[in-house]
């Protein structure tokens, strides 16, 4: 299916019976793109599509950071997506080819171009693992057309094109990090001759985007690329947003026949010898090597950001508690808002294959308890929190349950998505809010179960979810021709796209004939906005007990039991 969704995306995006090409003179140079008369029977939608920003990360430039693209001779075809960053071809989502030269970014403009319009501009931000996925994927026209801004989706490189990261100083690692940072530059110097207003950017991302977006909001070095910061099922503090990267980077590197000298401090030969890989191999031995990670391959991402000194200076948790800091102090002069899908373990269901060589029952019925105490709840314990029994004994008091398989896998699952994503958020949200900048903060939990993204083979699994809030928000159109939504479902996604695009031109999601969003720092309950169809309503203080738990008995718990060779830093709570 998901392949049938993506045609009938890349359809949606090129010329059809309502559109033709126009070409507007840039700074950089003229461009071609679209002009949709009556985009899904909307409205007018311009298209600009696959424009570079940065040039071809090949050769010598291959896991450097990215070098302006600058301006083009003569026209720019910017009417069809192109290939994407390099990646795994193992996944459900086909691609118009791959390819490193991918550094591009898409603009969707609503109702006119024009230097004069100063529209609102909204940067997204794909996810992904940090691993695949592409800018293009995601159609923003009916999001552009809805609230009246200008969409941006971007290309970041993924994998190991994106995040090696060595002991040498020249490769410290989150290239696709400073791909989206040159990204935000070319928008703040470019955006104007489409229509925008450089000066109102709210950048906003899912899973590896809501991640990436979290930390840019924690770099100062930013002030100024954007104004308004919407993190969706990712944040910096999450324990999946730091990777470590050299484990998997030297098992890639002896399957590509570039040697690894541990002894030496200078990586120059070891990273010469990986940039003259030819792509494609190196993106089969990552596959390889994934899977050779196992189970820890679901706690960790392979590739992704890394503290460099730089662009992350230090571990993220540490700079959103440090109330002193000048990384503290910018994100919490930014507008904030973010949240969660009620059932985010979805992701665990989807590693099945992963689990199924290290455990032995069978996860269609459900959990047994007793492998919940004996197998899961360890494994996640040593691989997240590296400590000991007793904090095992606490998680499984929490979570373990007498009851059914089925119940028990719901509960395997609600601890996954409470430690990885709910208390992450809800923590960023608590200190975020009740800043004296007066900078705006709220929540949102995603509650609408969709049968596309409920995962396969669990037929006990409830909840909605990972990235179902996203499929709403990008491709509800497109995939209504081939899959039911539950009833409602039109209203809510156009109440989300007003939300969003509403905070994205004020800081306040709400606005006429919009059920009342209560920001979160709004008296001592936390308000968050409950988003499910036909039920649109507030709720207060979300699953309170088990942030608490992770966000501050566990926490503590680790710290006193920390010895001298662990625990440095706490990565929950």
């Amino acid at each position: 299916m998901a392949m049938k969704i993506l045609l009938i995306l890349m359809m949606a995006t090129g010329l059809d019976a309502t559109s033709e090409t126009l070409e507007i003179q840039t700074k950089l140079g003229r461009i071609v793109g679209l002009r949709h008369t009556s985009y899904m029977g909307r409205g007018t939608i311009y298209q600009f599509l696959d424009i570079p920003y940065g040039k071809a990360p090949v050769g010598p430039l291959r896991f450097q950071k990215p070098q302006p693209y600058g301006s083009w001779s003569g026209k720019l075809n910017a009417t069809v997506l192109g290939p994407v960053c390099s990646q795994t071809v193992n996944q459900p989502y086909k691609y118009p080819g791959f390819t490193e030269d991918c550094l591009k970014l898409n603009i969707y403009v609503p109702n006119n171009v024009s230097p004069s319009s100063n529209k609102s501009v909204m940067v997204w931000i794909h996810g992904g693992a940090f691993s695949f996925g592409s800018g293009g994927f995601y159609d923003a026209s009916m999001l552009s057309s809805v609230g009246d801004v200008i969409v941006v989706t971007i290309n970041y490189r993924l994998g190991i094109f994106g995040f090696l990261a060595t002991r040498d100083s020249n490769v410290k690692g989150n290239a696709g990090m400073w791909d989206q940072i040159m990204a935000l530059n070319w928008i703040q110097n470019n955006i104007q001759d489409f229509g925008g207003n450089p000066h109102d950017v709210t950048i906003f991302g899912e899973s590896a985007g809501g991640i990436s977006v979290s930390l840019h909001s924690l770099n100062p070095n930013n002030r100024g690329l954007f104004h308004r910061v919407i993190a969706q099922s990712g944040t910096a503090n999450s324990f999946v947003s730091i990777s470590n990267s050299t484990l998997i980077s030297i098992d890639v590197a002896k399957m590509v026949g570039c040697s690894y000298d541990p002894h030496s401090s200078n990586d120059a030969n070891f990273i010469g010898c990986l940039q003259l890989v030819d792509a494609n191999d190196l993106v089969k031995a990552t596959d390889l090597a994934t899977i050779r990670l196992g189970f820890n391959s679901i706690i960790k991402i392979p590739f992704g950001p890394v503290v460099d000194g730089e662009l992350i200076p230090r571990n993220p948790l540490l700079m959103l508690k440090d109330t002193s800091s000048p990384e503290h102090n910018f994100f919490k002069s930014l507008d904030f808002l973010a949240g969660t899908c009620t059932g985010e373990g979805s992701l665990v269901v989807g590693s099945l294959p992963i689990l199924k060589g290290a455990l032995n029952f069978n996860f269609s019925q459900g959990i047994p308890l007793q492998e919940m105490r004996n197998s899961l709840v360890p494994m996640f314990t040593e691989s997240v929190l590296h400590t000991s029994s007793h904090i095992e004994n606490m998680i499984c008091a929490k979570y373990c349950v007498k009851s059914t398989p089925e119940e028990q896998g719901r509960s395997f699952l609600h601890m996954w998505s409470d430690a990885d994503y709910h208390a992450p958020a809800t923590l960023a949200l608590e200190h975020h809010s009740n800043s004296i900048q007066g900078s705006s903060t709220y929540q949102y939990v995603f509650a609408d179960e969709f049968s596309y993204s409920t995962p396969k083979g669990a037929p006990w699994y409830k909840g909605s979810a990972h990235a179902t809030d996203v499929f709403y928000m990008f491709l509800y159109e497109q995939l209504k021709l081939s899959t039911n939504f539950t009833e409602g479902a039109d209203d809510l996604v156009e109440n989300m796209r007003l939300y969003w695009t509403n905070f994205a031109r004020t800081g306040n999601p709400n606005g006429p004939h919009l059920p009342h969003w209560r920001p979160y720092d709004e008296g001592h309950s936390h308000p968050y906005m409950s988003l499910k169809s036909k039920n649109i309503q507030q709720g207060f203080d979300f699953r309170k007990t088990y942030m608490d738990f992770w966000n501050h008995d566990i926490p503590t718990a680790v710290q006193n039991d920390c010895g001298p060779n662990k625990c440095s830093v706490s990565v929950v709570g």
